[in-house]
């Protein structure tokens, strides 16, 4: 798994960087909702979120070998800091996945309205990239229950990092919300006009956080109500 953790933040760059030979100077680089192409721009510019991948692997990565560090000499943080790193690495491997996936799509799209000097979107972007995001929730949302107490990866705010009760349940919790609003994050990009596949992820992600702040909030006043 480590190898693979590895290679999955590398993964967008490299296929970036072999694509980028085909493609003339100037790309499509943004569109509006409806799928018409309001900015051109250098090829190389779709550089920028492969980096950025990597920039955020390289700090998991050494965010891992701290974390394990600190736990040598206490069984239970080096219990909690074990599972902690089998659980960014399984994020690092998706999300390098998602990312590499995306970056094909948007590249291929790139490439075949560049050569027609199209200025309308020859892939159908907000529902492919709608219904990736959606994969990735489920992946995320299946993850976040094997997370213990740390201040890198999971549902983080001061009342799931209370004690190690009010993490397991706002974090079981929340991963559970987070795979709902993934399936039906996906369901609504294939069932709905594509102009409305990210407004109605980006309600649903608020709706999660409300609901899911809600929940921390309970949970914090019962274990507070122990002491």
């Amino acid at each position: 798994m480590k190898l693979f953790a590895r290679i999955s933040i590398i993964l967008p760059l490299a296929v970036t960087l072999i694509w980028l030979q085909f493609l003339p100077e100037q790309v499509p680089l943004h569109y509006d909702f409806a799928g018409n192409i309001d900015r051109w721009g250098s090829k190389w510019e779709n550089l920028l979120i492969p980096g950025i991948v990597l920039v955020g692997g390289v700090i998991a990565y050494f965010s891992i070998k701290s974390g394990l560090r600190k736990s040598v000499a206490d069984e239970k943080q080096k219990a909690h800091a074990e599972a902690n790193v089998k659980a960014i690495r399984i994020v690092m491997i998706a999300t390098g996945v998602f990312f590499t996936v995306l970056q094909c799509v948007l590249l291929y799209a790139a490439s075949r309205e560049a050569f027609a000097k199209s200025n309308v979107a020859s892939v159908d972007l907000n529902r492919v990239s709608t219904i990736c995001m959606g994969i990735m929730f489920l992946v995320l949302g299946n993850i976040l229950p094997k997370a213990k107490l740390n201040s890198l990866f999971g549902f983080r705010c001061g009342w799931t990092m209370f004690n190690d009760v009010t993490w397991q349940k706002s974090n079981r919790f929340s991963g559970y919300a987070l795979m709902l609003a993934g399936l039906a994050t996906v369901v609504c990009a294939i069932l709905l006009p594509e102009s409305w596949a990210i407004p109605c992820m980006l309600l649903l992600l608020t709706l999660l956080l409300i609901v899911c702040l809600f929940y921390a909030a309970k949970v914090y006043r019962e274990e507070k109500a122990k002491e």
